[in-house]
């Protein structure tokens, strides 16, 4: 098995900020890093942006990887065959934007202002409850969500319940059978 490329999904509507978010010395902008050592990346939510929004994004990301080919979607639908099988990984090339990439003691840190959290319980959730607990939460911090996602059991569905989303945008809904 090797490494095939890295691809890097990037968010049309709330990447600007992102890339130009101004980080303490010696704290890694990670949607820069991930921008910079994509070999393919997918622009995606392009529907929700004019194309004037969409070449300042493009003209941006140019500046940061000059070299990845930019693929525009519209929720990440994408031909595969843009994405696997593109032998686009170079450790060389790596090197060159990061001659310390292999070094072990590394002197950078991430940003702890990013972190993580995982609900798990067990049990039914009311949709309508869940609703207006997800409203609440986007009303109050939905621009500090780089990302959410999960499975719900929810009360008379009898398929899982996907849901994600990124800042203010919440989409859900049943998917897919239970597996045994």
């Amino acid at each position: 098995m090797v490494l095939d490329g890295i691809i890097t999904v990037v968010d049309a509507l709330h990447i600007l900020p992102h890339l130009r978010e101004e980080k303490p010395e010696g704290v890694e902008n990670e949607a820069v890093e991930q921008v910079a050592f994509a070999d393919r990346i997918l622009l995606n939510k392009t529907d929700l942006v004019t194309e004037e929004a969409l070449a300042e994004v493009e003209a941006e990301i140019r500046q940061i990887n000059a070299v990845a080919p930019i693929i525009r979607t519209s929720q990440s639908s994408v031909d595969l065959g843009q994405i696997l099988g593109i032998r686009g990984f170079s450790l060389d090339r790596v090197l060159e934007a990061d001659s310390e990439f292999l070094r072990d003691e590394q002197d950078h840190q991430h940003d702890s202002s990013v972190g993580s959290v995982g609900i798990q319980c067990d049990g039914e959730c009311e949709l309508a409850k869940l609703n207006s607990w997800v409203a609440a939460l986007l009303k109050e911090r939905g621009t500090d969500i780089f990302r959410m996602k999960g499975v719900l059991v929810v009360q008379g569905c009898s398929s899982p319940f996907v849901f994600q989303g990124i800042h203010m945008i919440f989409g859900g809904q049943p998917q897919g059978e239970w597996r045994a």
